[in-house]
């Protein structure tokens, strides 16, 4: 399906090139470039504290203060590593920016975490401590001459004697040992472990088929036909080509993709530096399952004012533009769309990209909104393919006129079990 996408985007920009707009549509994807690499400047840019310790915990920690004082700067004094040692606290909200931004520059996935968190500067990378790990086993790891360029060192038991430890070296499982087992002995096991890791451990195989679902139900939601709607009586408007009619309603998808896409990374952005992404992500759940509620309120009592709808006067004035049917007046019925549809289909939104933040790394999250956003323009693409079909195009008008309160009751349906199943599993 994504190939499809994909493929049906590639054609556009065929059509785009035949009418000399090329030059349009590759500004359109140099303003998102420059918009993406100013919303998550750790992808493009190097860590500018690599030489400096980091250690993060919360405030809140009993255990953690002792430990840091006692165990881990005392260690590291001892290599000339806590000279410049930074400590900080992750509940506050540029504590835990800067930790999502080195976790992010070594590619540490949101699944590998603990209490404690310390990025220790080696001569060939980086070692990160998760948790309370021993002072013998730290010191083995920075005398270690074996010591790979990244290598996670974990011990997660926060009281009592720990039992076992763990290590990580960005390739295959993360291996679990007996704490007495000597760390060279560990290494040696651990460096034999091959492979990327696991779809587990990076929470792949749980979010993937979360993004495609709400991707393909957002695209069809009740907003999202009227998108669909306006994008056919734009293309009845035109007593043009075919190739006329695909270079605008090109543009027209790719401007409505753009919008949603920005709204995303910048709603991605505003999560990652929350307090507390995961009560966030709890109460993004809520409230798709408190919208979900109000489309069967509008399904059983259709009188009652409250309805998630996209503004009349918003309706109207993207009909105005469409009629048009200039370039200039394409891409403002784009935008003015992508925007005013948000509020109406966000709600699905908002919770996967709430749950991305929670259960995976910036990056993964930032290539699930690209194919969630695909999946979202995907109708739009697939009747602007059809368009020379105007016969199935009116049918599929006059279907959604007919059926709009079953689409609604099923929609709710739909939004408030993916809701609970969010809930669920962000408490699991």
């Amino acid at each position: 399906m994504l190939l499809i996408a994909i493929a049906a985007l590639i054609t556009m920009l065929k059509y785009l090139s035949r009418f000399r707009l090329k030059r349009l549509f590759l500004a359109l994807l140099f303003s998102l470039s420059t918009l993406l690499i100013s919303v998550v400047p750790t992808l493009s840019q190097p860590n500018p504290s690599a030489n400096t310790t980091h250690i993060f915990f919360s405030a809140g920690c009993a255990d953690c203060w002792p430990y840091t004082e006692k165990v881990l700067l005392s260690t590291l004094r001892s290599h000339q590593l806590a000279n410049d040692a930074q400590i900080h606290d992750y509940t506050v909200p540029n504590g835990r920016k800067l930790l999502l931004s080195i976790a992010d520059s070594v590619k540490l996935p949101r699944s590998i975490a603990d209490s404690l968190y310390a990025f220790i500067p080696t001569k060939k990378g980086t070692l990160v401590i998760l948790g309370h790990v021993p002072a013998n086993l730290i010191d083995a790891a920075l005398t270690s001459p074996d010591l790979p360029r990244r290598l996670v060192l974990w011990q997660p038991k926060m009281h009592g004697q720990p039992t076992e430890y763990r290590l990580w070296a960005w390739v295959g499982q993360v291996q679990t040992f007996p704490i007495a087992t000597p760390f060279a002995q560990a290494l040696a096991q651990t460096r034999l472990s091959v492979g990327p890791l696991p779809v587990g451990e990076a929470n792949l195989a749980a979010l993937l088929p979360a993004v495609i679902v709400t991707g393909l139900v957002d695209s069809v939601n009740p907003c999202a036909f009227a998108v669909i709607l306006l994008l056919i009586a734009f293309l009845f408007t035109l007593r043009k080509s075919r190739d006329r009619v695909l270079q605008l309603g090109g543009i027209y998808i790719v401007m409505i993709f753009l919008v949603y896409f920005a709204i995303g990374l910048g709603l991605l952005r505003a999560v990652s530096l929350s307090d507390n992404p995961h009560f966030v992500a709890v109460v993004s759940s809520w409230l798709l399952i408190a919208l979900g509620v109000l489309n069967l309120i509008e399904y059983f009592w259709p009188k009652v004012p409250i309805k998630l709808h996209m503004p009349a006067i918003a309706h109207h004035k993207t009909n105005e533009l469409i009629k048009k049917a200039t370039v200039p007046a394409t891409i403002v019925a784009g935008v003015l769309v992508g925007l005013c549809t948000f509020p109406c289909s966000g709600g699905i939104y908002v919770s996967i990209i709430t749950l991305l933040n929670a259960k995976t790394t910036l990056a993964w999250g930032i290539a699930y909104l690209v194919l969630y956003n695909v999946l979202f323009v995907l109708p739009l693409i697939v009747i602007l393919l059809a368009v020379s079909n105007r016969i199935a195009a009116k049918a599929w008008a006059s279907w959604e006129r007919q059926h709009a309160l079953q689409i609604r009751l099923w929609y709710g349906v739909i939004m408030i079990a993916l809701g609970a199943i969010m809930w669920r599993g962000l408490l699991s």
